[in-house]
C-alpha cells in the first residue's frame, strides 16, 4: 500500500519537528516516508552529537586554558605574598632601627643636659673664683701708702 504524497505535504514533513510529530501521524507514514523519516533524524542526530563533540572539544580546551590561568594567578599571588612578607619584615626592621635611634636620641638628650648642668656648675664656680680673686686684688691695691713706705 503506496500512497503518494505531493510535494509541499514532503517539504512540510521535513520541516516539522520532533515535537509536531505524534504516534498518529507516524502510522499514516509508508514504509518508505517512515524510512526517509528516520534517516534524516539520524543524520540530524550525527550533525549534532559531532557538534556536541565539537563543543565538548572545545569546552576542554576552555578548561584547560583556565586552570592555566587559575595556575598562573595562584603563582603570581604567591609571589605577591613573598613580596608583601619581605616588605613587612624590612617595615619591621625600619621600625626597630627608629626605635633604637629614638632611644639614642634620647640617651644623646640626657647627656647634653648634663654636659649643660655641668658647664653651668663650672661657670659658676669659675665666677666665684674670679670674684674672690677680684676682691683680693681690691684688698692689694686699697693698702695705704704709708705702710708701705714702712715695709719698703
Amino acid at each position: 500500500m503506496v500512497r503518494n504524497r505531493n510535494k509541499s505535504q514532503m517539504k512540510e514533513q521535513e520541516t516539522s519537528t520532533e515535537d509536531e510529530i505524534n504516534e498518529v501521524q507516524v502510522s499514516k507514514l509508508t514504509e518508505l516516508e517512515f524510512r526517509a523519516m528516520m534517516l534524516r533524524k539520524l543524520n540530524s542526530m550525527c550533525k549534532d552529537m559531532s557538534n556536541m563533540s565539537k563543543d565538548i572539544e572545545m569546552l576542554k580546551i576552555k578548561q584547560l586554558e583556565t586552570e592555566n590561568q587559575q595556575e598562573e594567578m595562584k603563582n603570581d599571588m604567591s609571589e605577591m605574598k613573598n613580596s608583601l612578607e619581605g616588605l613587612k619584615s624590612r617595615v619591621g626592621e625600619a621600625e626597630d632601627n627608629i626605635s633604637e635611634l629614638e632611644d639614642r636620641l634620647e640617651e644623646i638628650k640626657q647627656s647634653e643636659n648634663q654636659k649643660e648642668k655641668m658647664i653651668k656648675n663650672q661657670e659658676e664656680s669659675l665666677k666665684e673664683l674670679w670674684d674672690n680673686w677680684k676682691r683680693n686684688n681690691i684688698r692689694i691695691i686699697g693698702v695705704p701708702e704709708e705702710e708701705e713706705s714702712k715695709r719698703g
